[in-house]
């Protein structure tokens, strides 16, 4: 699944591009909401949120507070290797 996703899809490179947000938030322990990402890509908020809506169903990302709004996404261990595929440590 990863070779559709991240390398032949049109939304390949905004996924990639989310997943690097996502991580550079947990770096800085900065929460990362699709508010954030949709504002450091300049891409609408629904935009992102149909790519997040499918990194977390492919259990790339996780929602650390599921009952609250905004959700707080996370990267799970899939999301860490495809992070390390493309070169972030």
């Amino acid at each position: 699944m990863n070779t559709i996703l991240f390398y032949w899809s049109k939304g390949a490179d905004m996924r990639v591009k989310i997943i690097k947000i996502i991580a550079d938030c947990e770096r800085q322990h900065d929460p990362c909401y699709i508010n954030i990402i949709s504002q450091k890509l300049g891409v609408s908020s629904v935009a992102i949120k149909k790519h997040v809506d499918l990194l977390i169903q492919e259990k790339y990302l996780s929602i650390l507070n599921p009952m609250g709004k905004p959700h707080y996404l996370i990267l799970t261990k899939e999301g860490l290797k495809i992070l390390k595929e493309f070169g972030e440590k």
